[in-house]
Formats: C-alpha cells, sequence, structure tokens
C-alpha cells in the first residue's frame, strides 16, 4: 500500500496539511512486481473508498458549508471581522438581504448592531487571534471564504458576519531554515549526486504543457532543474529517457487528456524502454494525486505545482527506486535555480503563487493552494538578471496580482511593487491576472506615469449578471467593472483591456447571458477570452442541479465568440495609419527570409518585413506604420531601415 516516509527515512520535505496542523510528506512507496502492483491497487481502492475514512476527511476538512473549498482551520493564523449582531434570525434574514441588495455592512452595523463596542466602527471587530472570538463564531470565521456574509448564531443572538482579510500560517521546508548559502550548497551538492545518474549516456527529457502562462512559467522552472541535473533537451518525446507532462485541470475531461497522453508511453515503458521516467506534474497532478498511481503503475513520480523547484529533489527518490507522490501543500521556498526560458527576448516572472479566492467554479485554490507572495526583493532580483542578460520584456505573474502582498507585513500593494520593478530599467513590464474586487486606481496611475509599464490589462468580468456574479462568488457587480474600464480609459484612452468569460454557468437563463453580450457590447473590450462552464472537482457549482445543457452551452459559445470577434475587430482599427513602437521577437513563418513578428505596447501581434530578417532585429525596438488590420493581428511597414538602438 501506499506509505508515507517516516520521519528520518531520507525526506527533507515537509508542509502544512490542508485538514489540520502538523507535517505532511511526499508519498514514497518502492516499486513492485506487476503481481504486487495488482495486490496493492486493491487494497488502496478499499481503503480510498472506505465509507468511514471519506465521511472522518469530509468533516475534517469541511466544517462549514460556507467553505468553498478545504482550506483547514490550522492554516489560518488570524482574521479581521466585521459583523452585525441582531436578537432575531428574521433581522439576520433581512441584514443578509440587504447586503445582497449593494448596501454597506458598515452602515447596517451602525444602525442595527447589539454589540455596542463595535457599532461606533461600523461593526469592525479588527483582527483576532484564535480565542478571541466566542467559540461558536470563531469555527466558522476561520473556516470562512474572505468577503462572503454568512449568518450564525451565538448565546449573544444572530451574528451576521464577514471575514474580511486573513492571515495564514505556512509550515517552512526544513531547507526553508537554512541560509541562503547553506541552501545553494545543499543544491548544488545535490544536483551532482543526480548528475553522475544521467551524464554518462546523456539522458534527455522532454516536457508536453498543457494549460496556462503559469503551467508555462513552471515548465521552464522543472526544465531548469533538469539541465542542472544533467539531462538534455529533446523535442520529440518519443526520443526521451524522460517524459514530463505539465497538467491543467481547469477545463473538464482533463483526466481523460493526461491518460490519453500517457498511455503510449506507458506501453513502450512495459515493453522496450523499463528505465523510461514517467513524470506527471502541474493541477490535475495536485487534484488525483496517488489516484494516478494507481490508474497508471507505470508512472513514476507525481508532483504539484508546488514542488516544480524541487524537482531534482524527487528525482532523486526515483533513481532509488522509488515512485513519489508530492501534492501536499507545503511553503514554496525562493527558487535559487535559473529557468529554462523558451524566449530569449521576453520573460514570465512570479510575484506570487496560489490563490485566496473561493469562486464556485474554480478550482485553482485546491490545486495551487494558498496565497503566497514572493518578496518585492527576490522579484527585482530577477527583473534585473533578466535584463542583464538581454531579455527586454517581462509579463508579472499571478492568479491575482492586485492581491499582491496582503500576506506581507508591513503590507506592499501591487502598484508599489511596480515602481520597483520600472526601476530595474527593463523595457517593458506587463503583468496578468487582475481581480475586479481589489482592482485599485493606484495601478492605473502606475502605469500612466511609468513609461516601462505597457498599458495592457488582463481583467476578467466572467459574467455581464449580477446574480451570475453573485453565484460565482466573485465579490462585484457588473456595474464596479464598468467603472474599472472606465477609469483605465479616462487616464489611458489607448490602453487594451482584456477579460475572460464563462457561459452556461449553473442556473444562467438567456436573459442573463443576454446581459453579458451587451457588457460586451458596450465596453468594446481588446479580446475576451470565451469558454463554456464545466464542473471541476471540489468546487461547489460542480454540485448545483441547475447545470446548463451542453447543447446550450455550446449555442452561448458560439454566440459570445461571434460577438467578440466584432469587438475585437473594431478595436483594431484604431490602429490603422498609426506608427508603432513594436519589439521583435520571432519569424514571420508565412515569410521566414525578411518576415518578422513582434508586439505593440498594448500588446498586440504585429507582421512586417525587416532587411536582414529576424536575426538582425530579434529583441530589437521598430517603428512600424500600420497597414492593414484583422481582429488579432495588425500587418505593416517599417518607416526607417535600422532597428531602435542598432
Amino acid at each position: 500500500m501506499f506509505v508515507v516516509a517516516p520521519a528520518g527515512a531520507g525526506r527533507r520535505l515537509h508542509g502544512a496539511s490542508w485538514g489540520g496542523g502538523g507535517t505532511a510528506r511526499p508519498i514514497l512507496q518502492p516499486r513492485q512486481t506487476a503481481s504486487a502492483r495488482r495486490g496493492r491497487r486493491t487494497l488502496c481502492a478499499q481503503v480510498a473508498d472506505s465509507p468511514a475514512t471519506a465521511t472522518s476527511t469530509r468533516s475534517a476538512l469541511n466544517p462549514n458549508p460556507n467553505v468553498a473549498f478545504p482550506v483547514g482551520e490550522h492554516v489560518v493564523a488570524r482574521v479581521r471581522v466585521r459583523h452585525v449582531l441582531v436578537a432575531t434570525k428574521a433581522m439576520a434574514d433581512l441584514v443578509l438581504q440587504q447586503l445582497r441588495e449593494g448596501a454597506a455592512m458598515a452602515d447596517l452595523a451602525s444602525t442595527l448592531s447589539l454589540d455596542e463596542a463595535s457599532r461606533a466602527a461600523g461593526g469592525d471587530l479588527g483582527w483576532r487571534d484564535r480565542g478571541q472570538l466566542d467559540p461558536e463564531l470563531e469555527l466558522q470565521c476561520f473556516n470562512a471564504a474572505p468577503n462572503v456574509a454568512f449568518q450564525t448564531q451565538t448565546y449573544r443572538g444572530y451574528h451576521v458576519v464577514r471575514v474580511e482579510d486573513a492571515e495564514y500560517k505556512l509550515v517552512p521546508t526544513v531547507r526553508k531554515e537554512r541560509s541562503g548559502r547553506q541552501q545553494l550548497r545543499a543544491s548544488t551538492a545535490r544536483r551532482r549526486r543526480h548528475r553522475r545518474h544521467v551524464d554518462s549516456d546523456g539522458r534527455r527529457y522532454n516536457i508536453q504543457t498543457l494549460g496556462c502562462q503559469m503551467n508555462l512559467a513552471d515548465s521552464e522552472r522543472m526544465a531548469g532543474e533538469l539541465e542542472r541535473c544533467g539531462y538534455v533537451h529533446t523535442a520529440d518525446p518519443h526520443d526521451a529517457d524522460l517524459v514530463l507532462l505539465n497538467t491543467c485541470s481547469i477545463r473538464d475531461h482533463a483526466e481523460q487528456k493526461v491518460y490519453s497522453f500517457l498511455g503510449p508511453f506507458a506501453n513502450r515503458k512495459a515493453s522496450t524502454r523499463p528505465d523510461l521516467k514517467l513524470v506527471v506534474a502541474g493541477c490535475v497532478a495536485q487534484q488525483e494525486g496517488a489516484t494516478l498511481l494507481r490508474r497508471f503503475p507505470a508512472l513514476d513520480l507525481v508532483l504539484g505545482p508546488q514542488y516544480a523547484n524541487r524537482l531534482a529533489d524527487l528525482l532523486e527518490d526515483v533513481e532509488n527506486g522509488n515512485q513519489v507522490v508530492a501534492t501536499e501543500p507545503i511553503h514554496i521556498m525562493e527558487d535559487v535555480s535559473r529557468p529554462r526560458r523558451e524566449s530569449q527576448i521576453c520573460a514570465w516572472v512570479n510575484i506570487s503563487y496560489g490563490c485566496n479566492e473561493r469562486c464556485t467554479y474554480c478550482v485553482v485554490p485546491y490545486t495551487r493552494g494558498l496565497e503566497q507572495s514572493r518578496s518585492v526583493e527576490a522579484i527585482c532580483r530577477e527583473v534585473a538578471q533578466l535584463k542583464a542578460h538581454g531579455y527586454r520584456d517581462v509579463t508579472l505573474l499571478g492568479q491575482n496580482i492586485d492581491a499582491y502582498g496582503r500576506d506581507m507585513r508591513p503590507r506592499v500593494t501591487f502598484a508599489q511593487l511596480l515602481y520597483q520593478v520600472a526601476g530595474t530599467g527593463i523595457d517593458r513590464i506587463r503583468a496578468i491576472t487582475a481581480h475586479p474586487r481589489y482592482w485599485s486606481p493606484r495601478v492605473i496611475q502606475a502605469t500612466a506615469e511609468l513609461p516601462n509599464v505597457m498599458p495592457y490589462f488582463h481583467i476578467p468580468f466572467q459574467a455581464g449578471d449580477d446574480d451570475v456574479l453573485q453565484a460565482m462568488k466573485r465579490g462585484y457587480t457588473a456595474d464596479r467593472y464598468r467603472r474599472i474600464v472606465d477609469m483605465i480609459r479616462e487616464r489611458l484612452p489607448d490602453a487594451a483591456v482584456t477579460a475572460d468569460a464563462i457561459v452556461g454557468f449553473p442556473g444562467e437563463t438567456e436573459a442573463q447571458f443576454q446581459r453579458t453580450l451587451q457588457l460586451m457590447r458596450d465596453l468594446q473590450l481588446d479580446n475576451v477570452n470565451t469558454a463554456a462552464y464545466s464542473p471541476r472537482p471540489h468546487t461547489p457549482a460542480a454540485t448545483w442541479a441547475e447545470q446548463v445543457p451542453d447543447e446550450v452551452k455550446v449555442d452561448r459559445l458560439q454566440r459570445i465568440n461571434e460577438v467578440n470577434m466584432e469587438c475585437v475587430a473594431a478595436r483594431s482599427r484604431r490602429y490603422l495609419g498609426r506608427v508603432e513602437e513594436v519589439l521583435v521577437e520571432d519569424v514571420n513563418p508565412r515569410a521566414p527570409e525578411l518576415g518578422v513578428c513582434g508586439r505593440t505596447r498594448t500588446n498586440k501581434k504585429v507582421f512586417f518585413d525587416a532587411p536582414g530578417g529576424v536575426e538582425r532585429w530579434r529583441g530589437r525596438m521598430a517603428n512600424v506604420r500600420i497597414t492593414d488590420t484583422r481582429a488579432f493581428s495588425l500587418t505593416g511597414v517599417l518607416v526607417d531601415g535600422y532597428p531602435q538602438g542598432y
């Protein structure tokens, strides 16, 4: 059966568990014969399917039905609480109804609350540690989804409560306790040990990446780890000695894609390549965990996103004959290594990991863990190093960039971070993804004041109907989103604003869908990434009865894409005849001799011919007059014959 390595058994990876205190370790098991695996699979299935086990786990992880995901009460260190205390349940219901209709909780507390101590402060109880709240209230507050009002009862009466912020305690790894120099020495020694396994025959690796920009950044980090362990990259997975699939679980059928990809390699490993190493990383790995090993015994390693920069450690266990599952939530150490970048011009830079939001449709908080901000110093150091190596464009990555720094003391805002990163002198800075709930005008101000911060904003609205947004637990209204776009365009008229939208969310009516289309027509955004809702594991919306039929989703997706195409084409036409500053990134595949492509300051792709071709122009700025526009790209002619700074 799957066992956890006991203390002192050679594992160095510890971490906080979702469900409670203590530390958790990656699962290790010796690789076994086929007959032993069959017996082990049977036993594991019995343990996993045990009703007693399942029930106790659910009750331990999710005692509060208001919680969208099992964060675990012992992970939260303290909370900031606002409440309204009333005498009857009917009055509490009325307060909740008023909040849903847009009333301010502070105003309701000031006029209705029976708690004299907090009434003058608009119901704000401030930061509360464990033991400072009524026991009944504490249990719910320390497990509550942020910024979602709920009702509970204590001996004092009925409380309508909202947790407005939370501090999370993260159990650091053992290596986190070492000094940076000690950590670097240990990392170097470990890589040298692992290199001895691979240098003799020049083993090759291949990484296949599915999903978002966060996955692309993770794949670059893991590629860097592999190369420092002696592996050599190959573009052909069938030529590789180690195949790594970095997975995404945002869309439906993600698990089936993993199984379909792994099947041929598992067969190859069983028949002709017993030394082939198979690794599954990313969000499906985090979501499925040991289930993947039971389904595919040929797998050597399953690791969640937070283990990307520990890949070499885990492969050392694999080389020792173990199958490894590393999915327990842990503190993400600052990476002392360098990724293997896919581009020599543009780079991803993580500013945070994880997400504390509890959108009812989204599996990301479950798969990527709690929100952790990187330090300003570490981010700026990485950007400065990129600039020194010739990079000109960085994209700051976070699941929720506007919440950057809220886990820091003293708190640092995303706008403050922009000023610091701009000070490195890198040519172009952009960031994704923003959240309307936390949007600050200071970000617009920073973008307007800093010439190397690009006027490009990716702010998903997800739906144009307030009831749907409330069901999604997004924490804002359609009018709030309109005001954000208006603020941006008032200060930066030519800025690009892009978004994401979901159609077919459970319970969405045709009228509600029409409001989404109207929002898009009114705002004329530069692009909207669209998707039909798909139920994801561990999300509340997946369990709701009002699922929209697939044929309705398909129809709505087609219609929203048609509206998006109209809006994007209309926005593109504003570039016609203008001279745009373009950063050349690559060759135009349709005209490889002289054709190049690059991006404007607003992230619009531009194709044009340049004397000397891409070898002369890659990484340089060009002034290009736009002669033709399409929805998603522009065509132009070079204004002068030399790159800027040539």
